[in-house]
């Protein structure tokens, strides 16, 4: 593909390495686009899609990942100003607990 291919939001192309970017709708696929930037992107892209979402809908977003990464984790409770316990990557466990762990 080339470098020149339009990503949604001016991003990097490296952040949709698996899908095709004109398809990436910054609207219909805003979770997606924002766990990406979040999880890999650079501070510039942080600050894109910040000032395009706001950031109502980035902590609606981040809060509600499943998997995010701790040191992420700390980056947006300092830059949202949230708490470890308000991630359900945080709260939740993935799988019940095991019965043969007493």
């Amino acid at each position: 593909m080339p470098e020149t291919e339009k990503t949604p939001l001016d991003l990097p192309r490296e952040l949709f390495w698996d899908v095709d970017p004109a398809k990436v709708d910054p609207e219909r696929h805003a979770g997606t686009v924002i766990s990406r930037v979040v999880m890999l992107g650079r501070l510039e892209d942080w600050k894109k899609i910040r000032k395009f979402y706001g950031d109502k809908k980035m902590i609606e977003t981040v809060t509600g990942l499943r998997d995010l990464p701790l040191d992420v984790v700390s980056l947006c409770c300092v830059a949202f100003d949230l708490k470890k316990e308000d991630f359900r990557c945080c709260t939740s466990r993935p799988f019940g607990r095991a019965p043969w762990i007493y």
